[in-house]
């Protein structure tokens, strides 16, 4: 190839290619030029990398680097080619494979994703929070990232003029807009900035049983064995409805020993799943001992063990003189005398002013808890109340 066509292809200046080929030729590299026609640039026939760039492990390195990437990155295509030209002589002892089990594989995916941070193409996605939330943005792709078990991707979003990133898993919906534009400055570190919100100390126990994700997903130095064999594991993690859902994955094999609102408010939400799933006709027979109704899924109040809680602000109601009353005098059975007196609600709040309202009272209740753990915890429980139940 000649110096002017290797100069445009790598859009340099021939004065750059003729540079090169001296530093190069003095690295080691056996690369030469001839004049004339049908001269050029070209390296000395069978020359292989193996003899003087790269050691032998260094090559095995990169081969695995290249392989483990996703398949829409041609990696396992460089990594073809780099082994007719390194010829390895060592055996292929080590796979790297990101993609999850019995997937059906996302090559296009990452091809599209890079090829828009290449060629600087803003995106449109429709994403979905870890609240649940659906929105849609606009974003200008600027990393793709592999972090603990996921991918994700890093963009710079126009609205907000700020870094953000993106579990891949949970782009809905994704299109190219076809404006291009330059990347306003380079992304951070994935880590960067990231803090956790409404975070508290927490501390579970787990059943032996459970032993092989405790030590997938929690660090060594968080976990300790009991004599018994179960592991108890002390962490910081944010109250939100995430961690609801993380420790009900856990079934029975987890128990909350710290703190007790947590523990309690679990408890309400296993609750809530039994009633919604359960058919009693057939469970009663193989667990009675965890039934006391027969016409569990016609009951509508919440309750915790033989507690009952206001269905509206979820004070428990300890006795008959907490309960409200009914228009005829008698004690409601599912709201407090501060919520409702003689048939009627004493205000007509929202939701969300009762959950403003009942902050402070759950923080004074509750010693180390902040008002904004208190908040995160009535969002998740006050819309399964009798009152702010949606059918």
């Amino acid at each position: 190839m000649t110096a002017g066509e290797l100069a445009e292809r790598l859009e340099v200046s021939t004065r750059t290619i003729y540079r090169d080929v001296d530093a190069l030729s003095q690295a080691g590299v056996p690369i030469y030029a001839t004049q004339g026609k049908g001269g050029g640039v070209a390296l000395m026939e069978h020359y292989t990398l193996d003899r003087a760039v790269l050691s032998g492990e260094e090559q095995a390195r990169l081969l695995t680097a290249l392989r483990s990437l996703p398949d829409g990155l041609g990696g396992e295509e460089v990594a073809t080619k780099l082994s007719a030209i390194f010829r390895p002589s060592q055996p292929d002892w080590l796979a790297v494979e990101l993609t999850p089990w019995q997937s059906r594989g996302n090559g296009g995916d990452f091809r599209f994703y890079k090829n828009a941070i290449l060629e600087r193409h803003v995106l449109e996605l429709t994403y979905i929070s870890a609240y649940s939330v659906e929105r849609r943005y606009r974003i200008l792709p600027a990393r793709l990232v592999f972090k603990g078990r996921a991918w994700y991707l890093q963009g710079w979003r126009l609205d907000r003029e700020e870094y953000r990133t993106y579990r891949l898993s949970r782009v809905l919906d994704v299109a190219d807009t076809g404006t291009v534009m330059a990347l306003p400055q380079p992304p951070p570190d994935i880590e960067a900035g990231f803090q956790v919100k409404n975070a508290a100390p927490i501390t579970l126990r787990f059943s032996p049983a459970m032993a092989y994700r405790v030590y997938d997903e929690f660090d060594s130095r968080d976990i300790e064995r009991e004599d018994g064999g179960a592991l108890q594991v002390r962490v910081l993690y944010p109250i939100d409805s995430w961690l609801y859902g993380y420790l009900l994955s856990f079934g029975v094999g987890v128990e909350v020993i710290e703190p007790v609102w947590l523990k309690e408010q679990l408890a309400l939400l296993g609750r809530e799943i039994y009633r919604a799933n359960a058919e009693p006709d057939t469970l009663c027979q193989v667990c009675p001992d965890i039934l006391d109704s027969s016409n569990r899924k016609e009951t509508k109040t919440m309750d915790f063990s033989q507690m009952k809680f206001c269905q509206s602000c979820g004070m428990p109601l300890m006795d008959a003189e907490t309960h409200g009353t009914e228009a005829d005098g008698s004690a409601s059975a599912d709201y407090c005398k501060y919520c409702y007196q003689q048939g009627a609600f004493t205000s007509s709040m929202t939701m969300e002013e009762m959950i403003d309202f009942c902050v402070p009272h759950m923080v004074a209740g509750n010693p180390g808890m902040t008002p904004q753990q208190a908040k995160a915890q009535m969002e998740q429980f006050f819309p399964m109340l009798l009152r702010w139940k949606k059918d």
